[in-house]
């Protein structure tokens, strides 16, 4: 069997003849990409260990995705994952119940067209909360401040609905809950394991963290109240929205708790609001970078919405080229470098396909980048923007259901694969398409001067789009 070689202190570097390549990435290092690509060119068939954040991460190379997606939890586990890498016990990040899991496989799922109708209920009061109506003058937006204010909007409504969804202290928590979820596992990853609870006790987010449990907790007591006896007062009627309780709820063989539904929501606040927000940045970007697209889109939602302008469930199937042109916007600005995330839980290890043994309790990933760049799968312009590949992919035979924003597969894993690839997936989809037509139908979009070429921030294997970037909006000149 090969032997997984540990080549310690060694920054970047190739050692001949070993069967595992060891790195380091820094936090916030731009070079992680290049550490990638440098990998997956010598040893494009051969797991490599990245040590990074104070972790290893064992890369597993494309040929694992089938062994790895289909293994159960009891051999390799997406829950312990979750709450080893984001440090659960201070951040209640992998803390999730099986009724949780449930809700998000199953009723999330099948309920996005009900979800449907509560964002496009409430995208126009987003729009001019977030970047203002923008008259008669180009006005400079800073992108990941207003979106994740939108997708929080967004998706509070489907959440816990009006009117708490719009409460200022709500949206501002979970936004805030985001960035402080992050912060703290990436400062506590740095800190020697037996010191982090005294560290945890006195740093600043993870505090923070505590208080908004606290805090939402205290404002979904009496909406659960009401809705437990059937009330529906000011506080809680909202026909389009509010659901995710009632969808958690009938999960639970017994009634929940409000502290229980409180971790809950905060859960699904963070996975829901983080991506969605990375996600919606990368869109706007592309959209100002690559303004040639605009026309196509446009005249794509006039043909498909009519005059009504909004986006129903038929409809979402039928606006390829907008699936098209999100699904390129992930391609080339994934959530991360490196997805389907798993600890090895079988106490013998894992062994790959290509014979090396992985010992019980490492991470292993497999490598995203190079199969989001792969010239085989897309052409000699891999590196290169083109928002309607993929729709032009499907326009031919056999294809018309292959190449969605929504598809997984190996050509794909930006949301992973297999029963545990992302189950939020086409809830978040719905969302981008709202806010893209929306966008598309108020505002002209412009690159700003000031960051004409918005970058991505690496954190470890994570993508980040610039926080501080903006971009020009508009009125629409019709």
């Amino acid at each position: 069997m090969p032997i997984i070689h540990h080549i310690k202190d060694t920054p970047r570097g190739f050692i001949a003849g070993a069967f595992i390549l060891f790195v380091t990435a820094r936090l916030g290092e731009t070079d992680v990409i290049q550490t990638m690509e440098e990998a997956n060119e010598k040893l494009p068939e051969t797991p490599f260990v990245l040590s990074m954040h104070g972790m290893q991460v064992f890369v597993l190379p494309r040929s694992e995705i089938e062994t790895v997606k289909s293994l159960p939890e009891c051999e390799v586990s997406i829950k312990k994952h979750h709450f080893n890498v984001f440090l659960g016990e201070y951040t209640f990040m992998g803390t999730k119940a099986d009724e949780f899991d449930d809700t998000m496989r199953y009723t999330l799922t099948r309920s996005t067209p009900t979800a449907l109708d509560a964002f496009t209920d409430e995208i126009g009061y987003a729009m001019d909360q977030c970047i203002g109506q923008c008259d008669d003058v180009w006005t400079g937006i800073r992108i990941r401040a207003a979106m994740a204010r939108i997708a929080s909007l967004l998706s509070g409504r489907v959440f816990v609905g009006l009117p708490l969804s719009r409460d200022p202290e709500w949206v501002e928590a979970t936004t805030q809950y985001t960035q402080n979820v992050t912060t703290a596992w990436m400062i506590l990853r740095l800190i020697p394991r037996f010191i982090r609870p005294l560290v945890a006790t006195f740093l600043p987010q993870v505090r923070t963290l505590k208080r908004f449990r606290r805090a939402t907790v205290e404002k979904l007591s009496p909406i659960l109240a009401a809705k437990r006896q059937g009330i529906h007062s000011k506080t809680t009627s909202d026909p389009a929205g509010g659901s995710m309780l009632e969808w958690l709820t009938a999960h639970y063989k017994v009634q929940p708790t409000a502290e229980q539904l409180a971790r809950d929501e905060l859960l699904v606040t963070f996975a829901s609001i983080y991506n969605l927000t990375n996600a919606i940045s990368s869109m706007v970007f592309d959209l100002a970078k690559y303004p040639e697209h605009i026309p196509e889109l446009r005249q794509e939602l006039a043909e498909v919405l009519g005059p009504s302008g909004i986006i129903d469930k038929h409809a979402l199937s039928r606006l390829r080229k907008c699936d098209s042109f999100i699904r390129e916007s992930q391609r080339l600005s994934p959530p991360s470098l490196a997805n389907i995330p798993r600890i090895v839980t079988n106490p013998h290890g894992f062994v790959t396909s290509t014979g090396h043994r992985i010992p019980a309790g490492s991470t292993v990933m497999i490598r995203a980048h190079p199969i989001n760049r792969d010239r085989k799968l897309w052409g000699d312009n891999a590196d290169q923007f083109d928002g309607f590949r993929f729709s032009k992919l499907r326009d031919m035979p056999g294809n018309a259901l292959k190449y969605q924003h929504t598809s997984t597969g190996t050509d794909n894993i930006n949301f992973g694969h297999g029963i545990w690839a992302c189950p939020g997936r086409f809830f978040a989809s719905a969302q981008l398409k709202v806010i893209l037509a929306e966008l598309l139908r108020r505002y002209d979009i412009m690159r700003s001067p000031q960051t004409p070429n918005p970058g991505q921030l690496h954190y470890g294997l994570a993508v980040v789009p610039d926080p501080e970037a903006e971009v020009l909006f508009r009125k629409r000149m019709l």
